[in-house]
């Protein structure tokens, strides 16, 4: 068994990751996964600065991308990984990832509850290979939406996505990181735990974790 150190980041871009100084003023990390909602400029600066290609996926703003050379051309950060619809495998972690946020206005990176549930379902044929190959279907499931719960928010942009607590109860992560809901105040909660065991972790600025993988 051994132990898979994260950074999470989400949201709001942290004088503590986006700096000079940074990875050295953090504790060890052995990959950084990217809840959405950051510039795509910080993912590439962290990119640079880390030697596992930080993971993530796109929030309902957009922000990831950036202008190519040709002023009308967008794209996607470099040396990154983004996990929408897919399962990666990264420093030893399984991560499964779906991007946006339930629907609430017209607009790219925006999804009803069913078109969720269809993306979830459909990587259910990765995930069952990982069960066969590793003995385990996923690690981490990394999303912007938060899920139906604790952390999901009380206006209609911020709601939970219920497609995210049926995969907790079908392919059992450990882990469920997320951004889109801002942390406000001193005791706002960034973690619980879930009855069926998934520890739900808002990765709003940032936030470390560890993970035991076989």
């Amino acid at each position: 068994m051994g132990v898979v150190r994260v950074l999470a980041v989400s949201d709001a871009v942290s004088p503590i990751v986006y700096s000079q100084n940074f990875p050295a003023n953090l504790p060890p990390f052995d990959v950084v996964l990217g809840a959405g909602d950051l510039p795509g400029h910080v993912l590439e600066f962290i990119a640079t600065k880390t030697r596992t290609p930080p993971v993530y996926v796109i929030g309902n703003h957009g922000n990831a991308y950036l202008r190519g050379e040709d002023p009308e051309e967008l794209r996607l950060p470099g040396g990154c990984i983004n996990a929408h619809r897919r399962v990666v495998r990264v420093a030893g972690l399984l991560i499964a990832g779906l991007e946006g946020c339930a629907r609430y206005r017209p607009g790219p990176h925006q999804y009803s509850q069913a078109a969720y549930q269809l993306m979830a379902a459909a990587m259910a044929p990765q995930l069952l290979w990982n069960r066969a190959r590793y003995g385990r279907a996923v690690d981490v499931l990394l999303t912007h939406a938060a899920p139906v719960g604790p952390h999901a928010g009380t206006d209609w942009p911020h709601r939970g996505v219920a497609a995210f607590n049926r995969f907790h109860d079908l392919w059992r992560p450990q882990v469920h990181v997320h951004g889109h809901v801002h942390l406000s105040g001193a005791n706002a909660p960034r973690r619980y735990l879930t009855p069926g065991g998934v520890r739900v972790i808002n990765a709003y600025e940032f936030a470390t974790f560890e993970v035991s993988v076989p």
